[in-house]
């Protein structure tokens, strides 16, 4: 029987003359999933219908002047769909989405030699940034961060020049926050406001980084990630030369090109290069670990025992069974928690702690790779399953050790410089 890939088919529909910042809708979708890296999409332009409003549109000679419909179509991977259609529904306002499942016989995949490494910044970045003024009090950059996926904000003057960047640790460490963003927000609502009252009244300019690290558009993924890398950054403002921000590139965007874009092993030439390595080349061996009846002030030393703010649970046999953080500690101790942010913040011992185990705690699946996993599989596991950690196990599950995005970022920076240095583009062009 025929296998199918599964994908996700996106339908837009609107009229021919809908506009978006006096451009046609159809025209504004489809540039935002081409630069956003989308697989492909096709308009279709319709004959007759009627919509919302009930009046019938033709495409009789006497009716080409009207307001014809419009269908977007749209088929992706489902982790890149759950990415990018929230822009979509932006831009498409009033118009009617649907999303389905397909079935995905043939793609025509390019193979190593047709693939481009040359991808720029442009290619790769968040366009649709959040920023702050200066001016702004800290409270308000906290509130912009709570329940985003990103923990940063670029701090812009009102024509939208960078100034700075504001970022969770910023806060923390120079703005007085007493919890960090991702513990603040697996908080309840009237916890979360205590401890936003008790913010000092400063604004975001005395806590921001000025002069941040920035990138280019025109940059390459090559160099971006080495900029990363070597300053030890989680995310770079994305500037044009006289200044004015025009996105963010963070170290989950570059990994997302790379589970997107990258080789894997099972496709590699005859004489693979030496940075592109496997999971075990890269993988760490000092992981924080705990047995899974471990008792909460052992859980909060392993957790708050690296700048990872993740341990890894295994049985008694070592193998994972799953996966610890400080935001999921705390979520799952509900209104027990109270008393234990102090110690996920500062690593000091609790009192009277809670009657819980690991295994109460954890979070699962934990979505582990294998040694040989190549580092797109890796990449893909994080971005897909937002993972800040992948343990590596081998056959019968037991841990060998764990990849972050700061490891797989740096040897993903040595394979770019590798295929960047033999021109490996689309042959193509």
């Amino acid at each position: 029987m025929q296998q199918y890939s599964r994908g996700t088919r996106v339908q837009i529909f609107c009229g021919e003359t809908d506009q978006v910042n006096h451009r046609p809708l159809y025209q504004a979708i489809l540039e935002y999933l081409r630069k956003e890296g989308a697989a492909g999409a096709t308009v279709t332009r319709g004959i007759a219908g009627f919509g919302r409003a009930s009046l019938i549109q033709t495409a009789a000679i006497l009716r080409l002047s009207m307001d014809l419909p419009v269908v977007i179509t749209w088929v992706d991977a489902p982790e890149r769909v759950e990415r990018l259609l929230p822009g979509v529904q932006r831009l498409a306002a009033s118009g009617v989405i649907t999303v389905d499942e397909v079935g995905i016989a043939s793609y025509g995949e390019r193979a190593v030699g047709k693939m481009r490494f040359d991808l720029q910044v442009r290619d790769v970045m968040t366009h649709d940034v959040q920023s702050i003024r200066a001016d702004a009090p800290t409270r308000a950059a906290v509130e912009a961060l709570i329940g985003q996926a990103f923990r940063a904000l670029p701090v812009v003057d009102d024509v939208g020049h960078l100034v700075g960047l504001v970022s969770n640790g910023n806060l923390v460490e120079r703005g007085g926050l007493e919890a960090r963003v991702e513990l603040l927000n697996v908080m309840g609502e009237r916890d979360r406001e205590q401890y936003l009252k008790r913010l000092p009244d400063r604004p975001v300019s005395a806590v921001m980084t000025a002069n941040p690290v920035t990138a280019a558009p025109t940059a390459t993924l090559a160099d971006v990630t080495r900029l990363l890398s070597e300053r030890h950054q989680k995310r770079l403002p994305v500037v044009e030369p006289d200044g004015h921000l025009v996105g963010i590139i963070s170290r989950a965007d570059v990994l997302r090109a790379v589970a997107e874009a990258f080789p894997g092993h099972e496709r590699a030439t005859a004489a693979p290069l030496p940075s592109i390595r496997a999971a075990r080349d890269v993988m760490r061996t000092d992981a924080p670990v705990v047995s899974v009846g471990a008792e909460l002030p052992q859980v909060v030393d392993a957790v708050c025992s690296t700048r990872l703010n993740r341990a890894i649970v295994v049985d008694e046999g070592k193998r994972v069974v799953g996966v610890l953080s400080d935001a999921a500690v705390l979520q799952a101790l509900g209104s027990a928690g109270g008393g234990v942010v102090g110690a996920l913040m500062r690593g000091v011992g609790i009192s009277n702690a809670p009657k819980v185990a690991a295994h109460d705690l954890m979070v699962t699946p934990t979505y582990a790779v294998g040694p040989n996993a190549p580092l797109s599989e890796v990449a893909r596991v994080m971005t897909q399953h937002h993972r800040k950690i992948v343990p590596v196990v081998d056959a019968a599950e037991r841990l060998l050790g764990i990849i972050d995005r700061a490891d797989l970022l740096n040897a993903t920076h040595g394979a770019l410089l590798e295929l960047a240095s033999v021109g490996v583009v689309d042959e193509d062009e």
